[in-house]
């Protein structure tokens, strides 16, 4: 199976209008479902700035969490999730950076610039489940919502068989 054969999910996170410069809440909420599910799980993101090493380029980049229960299920059915035995939560690995269960990360994408006759993302990610599935990566771009605030759309994907973390950058399709 190809890229464009593969199965998509939908990410989508919103300003927090709450937000207030100094304070400890996130950035961005929103959700994140798995490719090929309409199942959905929150998530909260986080920006942080960082100096690229070998630019000296001052970046933004988010970290966050996502639930562990689908918020688009039953009421009876999150219930029963809630009250189930506890999943043995896994790290993962992403290139050399490591995942925590639910964690999210999500950075500027390098290789935009490189096509810009392409709507290459404006950032990738990974997202760790922690149930021991495949690390689901993301293509994010940066849009704004009908009232003018900022939002993250994008779509999630399960790697590329036999690609580097590179070449799986590199190669991310556009949103359409």
């Amino acid at each position: 199976m190809d890229q464009t054969e593969q199965p998509r999910g939908n990410f989508i996170a919103f300003v927090n209008r709450d937000k207030k410069p100094g304070d400890r809440r996130p950035a961005f909420d929103g959700r994140i479902a798995f490719p090929g599910s309409d199942e959905e799980r929150r998530l909260a993101l986080w920006a942080h700035t960082y100096t690229d090493p070998k630019t000296g380029e001052v970046k933004t980049m988010f970290s966050g969490q996502a639930g562990a229960i689908a918020t688009n299920t039953t009421a009876m059915d999150q219930i029963a999730a809630l009250s189930a035995a506890p999943v043995d939560e896994q790290a993962a690995t992403v290139g050399n950076l490591q995942l925590a269960a639910g964690q999210i990360v999500i950075f500027p994408n390098g290789f935009k610039a490189e096509a810009p006759d392409k709507d290459r993302p404006d950032f990738w990610g990974a997202f760790n489940p922690g149930d021991g599935s495949a690390v689901v990566r993301l293509s994010v771009w940066a849009k704004k919502d009908r009232n003018d605030n900022v939002m993250l759309t994008g779509a999630t994907s399960y790697p590329m068989p036999g690609k580097s973390e590179a070449e799986q950058q590199a190669a991310q399709a556009d949103l359409g």
